[in-house]
């Protein structure tokens, strides 16, 4: 907790002097700029090389250039904490196994301090606005880049790519389906969030459809993708999150079921029941832990997806190693 607090510190005094002296505000501005313009770069050049140069992505485009650098730093911050705790938590567990000596960082003090840091730290990661909204405009932009990626790849690279196009279409759907809760133009309990949910559901069946006719009819299907995804992108960005698309575009669809809610229910279950069973059974200490975490990891896997659980860890080791 004390090192989140420092982390967080750090970044808030960066952040509050850089909006106060004048040159480092310029500076600020201007790294904030190169980092959005570096993010959109290569989606540009995918529409381009897709035929689709002429689509209007001017919002999209100019989404994060006052905060880009800043959100993506907050980001790395939040994730390097997280990593760090629940690495020490790992250590710890492995030498008390070891030792058959509890470690301090799993003594019941500590263990209480970290069920309350990690978890708010994950929540701050994830549920930010800023972050979030972000977050989702860059996972758009890899979608539209993998679809340029499968619509020019080889003979034999063409099932690889053809596979993380499925699994970055994945994270978009699941965006979509919280979209109401990331933007900053619908407030919590606004009466607006009932239309916007029932909209996101409608865009992602839209999605699906077009997604699963890539197989069918190649790249044709592959620069629809694109242009929706473009479509969808450039609304978010001008905070027309009930607009996504035009609705003649969503007539005769059925809208998704959202299941978010169940998975999350399923991965605590498995976590809570995994930790009485231990406790029921009079397991060591430090046992128990590690059967809660490696039930909770697997069952994330299991409802979530092996391949979106990998790329959240590898994501997570990356931001630790630089």
């Amino acid at each position: 907790m004390l090192l989140a607090a420092i982390v967080m510190a750090a970044y808030r005094f960066l952040a509050w002097t850089a909006r106060r002296i004048q040159p480092l505000q310029e500076w600020w501005s201007a790294w904030n700029a190169r980092v959005a313009e570096r993010d959109i770069a290569p989606t540009v050049q995918a529409l381009r090389r897709l035929g689709l140069a002429d689509l209007p992505i001017q919002s999209l485009r100019g989404a994060g250039q006052e905060t880009a650098g800043a959100v993506k730093l907050r980001y790395r911050l939040l994730s390097f904490a997280i990593g760090l705790g629940v690495g020490d938590l790992v250590m710890s567990t492995i030498k008390t196994i070891e030792t058959q000596q509890l470690q301090p960082s799993l003594a019941p003090p500590a263990l209480a301090l970290a069920a309350v840091t990690l978890p708010l730290l994950t929540w701050a990661a994830r549920h930010s606005k800023a972050i979030a909204g972000y977050r989702f405009l860059l996972s758009i932009m890899a979608a539209i880049e993998a679809c340029e990626a499968v619509a020019n790849s080889s003979t034999g690279g063409r099932h690889q790519a053809l596979r993380h196009l499925d699994d970055t279409c994945a994270i978009v759907r699941r965006s979509l389906l919280r979209v109401h809760r990331i933007s900053n133009s619908v407030g919590r309990g606004s009466p607006r969030q009932r239309s916007a949910k029932r909209h996101a559901a409608l865009v992602v069946a839209k999605l699906q459809l077009t997604e699963a006719q890539v197989d069918s009819t190649g790249d044709a299907a592959l620069r629809s993708l694109a242009a929706l995804l473009a479509k969808i992108g450039n609304n978010f960005a001008a905070g027309n999150v009930s607009t996504l698309l035009p609705e003649q575009r969503l007539r005769g669809i059925a809208p998704v079921t959202n299941r978010e809610g169940l998975r999350l229910v399923a991965v605590v279950v498995a976590t809570v029941g995994t930790l009485c069973i231990g406790a029921l059974l009079g397991l060591p200490a430090g046992v128990d832990i590690a059967l809660a975490g490696g039930s909770a990891v697997l069952t994330a896997m299991a409802v979530y997806g092996p391949r979106a659980a990998i790329a959240k860890a590898d994501e997570i080791m990356n931001i630790l190693k630089q």
